[in-house]
């Protein structure tokens, strides 16, 4: 199995079974109620603009009229803890210390509470120190749920579903972005309003620390702890019995490959294919930034001013664009493929780009701070429907994907820690860009659009290279890369490093065996049971 070309790891997903509908909607059920922790990033991010806005708060927090701007300073700290707090618990020595240590389930649920605990810190403050704790916990809630969503997903999740379960967390985000807005706009402006939405917002972290509680673990986590046996019942509720004896066999040989690597250093981050990997990943997640979605966000109320449509008209169809755009992500990704989405979404973002840039640098006048003029009509709305034109763009390829190739790429060995930097990565690019994009459209304007055009570029080279995952098990993602440049000298790690552990043909072939195979009563109570016994007889000491 370990020498196996990647054309068979393919062929054996695709020659899976078709699997039974209560068991489709068994794992789709499970897959949703992850995102509902997706839906809790989009909540978080939305709904903050327009509460630091509203009068109530004003008066309430900073203690300042209502007509008095507050501190350029206070209203950055209150926008950029947020991400400081999720990149603290992205960290890998932090995140994996759960998603490993806890599990992914538990994981999930420990995001859900902090998430709880920092929207009451925040509905309860009477001081800006107050409401900047709030946001700061609500922030490591995000941080984690951003770094074990999708990888608990992606390992519930078959093979032939796997893209597109993956997808439902940018789904959710751009839900949360969308639901936010419609909260906001009905009792933010009330009197203490903004507490209201505090209150709201927390009502989806308790449907997902309720619901997390009744949905199975991770079988690949199970079976890194040794408890092969529950793995497989999990298995068998969201698999056919073949291909669930199968994927436990595999998950099992991948663990037994991992252990004759010996214990798991930090080390192993940076040297090698995992090294390759991770930076691939980084790479991924910071174009991901670097492409420009946030400039859009923040240039489009401006533009649509300069041809007389109101920024709340622009942000309520820029959302809306966003969460519909996504939907195609969903129902394609296991469809065209990974690599077909990325490059086609690259593609398009990157026309976006140049025309945006072309036509505002020769019909856009003025600046960032002071508004822009518009000398032609035509103009300004091709430049309206290039900002729409880049968000469904975005939507569909590199805003969901981006994560599910993240989540697929990396072996289970180093998964979580790996996972932990490219989130990370993530985070940190959000809040440079968050950081330096007023200060970039301010001193360049709309030739800003030709950085971040140079970066989609890039992302369409960098796609057209990817190795396409649709459909492969993830145990067997690994070989998809051997004959990749900058890959291929690592191609035979994981056959010698079983062979230089000891040389072991019983251990080889213990991992090649996996457990016997199920007696045709596994419909039954008692050949689940008996099944067990058999497995915890062919483990090995």
């Amino acid at each position: 199995m370990v020498g196996a070309p990647a054309q068979v790891s393919s062929q054996a997903a695709h020659d899976q079974k078709p699997l039974a509908m209560d068991k489709q909607l068994r794992v789709g059920v499970i897959a949703l109620f992850a995102a509902i922790g997706a839906i809790l990033f989009g909540l978080d991010v939305g709904y903050i603009g327009p509460i630091i806005e509203s009068i109530s708060f004003k008066q309430d927090v900073p203690h300042i009229d209502a007509n008095v701007q507050m501190l350029a300073a206070t209203e950055g700290l209150i926008v950029s803890l947020f991400s400081i707090g999720a990149m603290f618990t992205a960290l890998p020595l932090i995140s994996s210390y759960f998603i490993d240590g806890l599990g992914r389930k538990p994981s999930i649920i420990v995001g859900g509470v902090v998430f709880l605990v920092g929207s009451a810190i925040q509905g309860f403050s009477t001081t800006s120190a107050h409401f900047l704790i709030g946001r700061f916990v609500a922030g490591m809630a995000i941080g984690l749920l951003s770094s074990v969503i999708v990888l608990y997903q992606s390992e519930m999740a078959p093979p032939n579903m796997r893209g597109m379960l993956s997808t439902l967390y940018q789904l959710g985000i751009t839900f949360g972005i969308l639901l936010a807005a419609f909260i906001d706009q009905l009792v933010v402006d009330r009197n203490e309003g903004w507490r209201m939405v505090m209150g709201i917002i927390s009502v989806p972290a308790v449907v997902l620390v309720l619901g997390m509680m009744v949905m199975p673990r991770s079988p690949r986590w199970l079976v890194s702890k040794g408890k092969r046996e529950e793995a497989l019942k999990v298995l068998l509720t969201i698999r056919n019995e073949e291909d669930a004896v199968r994927e436990e066999e595999e998950i099992f040989h991948e663990i037994e490959k991992s252990k004759a690597e010996g214990e798991l250093a930090w080390s192993e981050l940076f040297n090698g294919r995992v090294c390759r990997l991770v930076v691939l990943g980084v790479t991924l997640q910071i174009l991901q930034q670097l492409v420009g979605m946030n400039a859009f966000m923040y240039f489009g109320p401006k533009i649509f001013g300069a041809i007389g449509v109101s920024a709340t008209t622009f942000n309520t169809i820029s959302m809306l664009t966003n969460f519909l755009s996504t939907f195609p992500a969903v129902f394609l990704a296991d469809r065209v493929g990974r690599r077909s989405l990325l490059l086609w979404s690259s593609i398009g973002m990157s026309i976006a780009c140049v025309v945006m840039g072309s036509l505002g640098l020769v019909f856009i006048s003025g600046d960032a701070e002071s508004g822009f003029e518009c000398e032609n009509a035509a103009a300004g709305y091709a430049i309206a429907i290039m900002i729409f034109f880049f968000v469904f763009n975005f939507a569909f390829g590199f805003g969901p994907i981006v994560w599910v190739y993240c989540a697929e790429i990396f072996p289970l060995r180093v998964r979580a820690r790996c996972l932990g930097v490219t989130t990370l990565a993530n985070w940190a690019g959000n809040f440079i860009i968050a950081q330096f994009t007023p200060m970039l459209l301010g001193s360049v304007a709309f030739g800003t659009f030709y950085v971040f055009g140079f970066f989609c570029i890039a992302s369409v080279f960098l796609s057209a290279w990817l190795p396409e995952t649709k459909g492969v098990p993830l145990e067997n993602i690994q070989k998809l890369f051997d004959n990749k440049a900058g890959f291929m000298s690592t191609a035979e790690v994981g056959k010698e490093a079983i062979e230089l552990a000891g040389g072991s043909e019983s251990t080889a072939a213990s991992a090649e065996q996996g457990p016997p195979r199920l007696p045709k009563l596994l419909g039954s109570t008692a050949g689940i049971v008996a099944a067990g016994e058999k497995i915890s007889k062919a483990e090995m000491p």
